[in-house]
């Protein structure tokens, strides 16, 4: 499914553009554009590209060359979804990104990375510079389970960075002592079973709050 994309980078100073858009006769164009971020004016070009395929490898390329020169991915944006597909390569990209703002938050290592996935160090290599995850049901299963994670965390939470890092290393009495993140690492079932414990937990705590919310008889 050929979607528009867009992503956008920065460093201290400045900051970095593509769109990747349909054009007028069937083809596509990839829009870049720089600038500095105190407001600098910077340039724009046009790349006009004969297919969706060369589009989306230019991008990747883009993505490779700002990371060797320390820009930071700080967006990405998709077209929505006329058809959703959950293993669509739009999709998986969108969860790549997501991904890896999760390993950063969590301040995880590439080796504790590449073992919550079950895949070589040097896989991330590439989906640090743009390659979607693998249409592979089990690595999917396990990126699931892992932004759903994350995603309980932030809504009970808040965006507390600190609190994120300590409680994945932290011992929870409530697993038995056990360091979140040695559960996940351990194996897939315990990816699962952290995703289940949580969904309890955050149950138990919107129908907490909704008892505290009634009023009283």
């Amino acid at each position: 499914m050929e979607q528009p994309l867009t992503y956008r980078w920065q460093n201290a100073e400045n900051y970095y553009t593509a769109m990747l858009t349909p054009d007028l006769f069937g083809g596509w164009t990839l829009v870049t554009s720089s600038g500095g971020r105190a407001g600098k004016t910077g340039r724009v070009s046009q790349k006009p590209l004969p297919s969706y395929e060369k589009g989306v490898d230019a991008l990747r390329q883009l993505r490779h060359r700002r990371r060797r020169e320390g820009y930071e991915l700080c967006g990405a944006g998709f077209a929505e979804f006329q058809r959703f597909d959950p293993r669509s390569v739009d999709l998986r990209s969108a969860e790549t990104h997501a991904l890896l703002r999760l390993f950063d938050a969590w301040q995880l290592t590439r080796e504790e990375q590449a073992t919550l996935l079950d895949v070589d160090v040097r896989d991330l290599e590439g989906y640090l510079d743009g390659r979607p995850l693998a249409d592979d049901p089990v690595l999917l299963s396990r990126v699931a389970n892992l932004l759903a994670i994350n995603k309980v965390l932030r809504l009970r939470y808040g965006e507390q960075p600190d609190f994120l890092q300590e409680w994945v290393r932290l011992p929870n009495a409530r697993l038995a002592g056990r360091r979140p993140l040695d559960l996940m690492l351990a194996s897939r079932e315990g990816l699962a079973a952290m995703r289940q414990h949580l969904d309890r937990e955050a149950g138990k705590f919107r129908s907490c709050r909704q008892n505290h919310s009634q009023p009283a008889g």
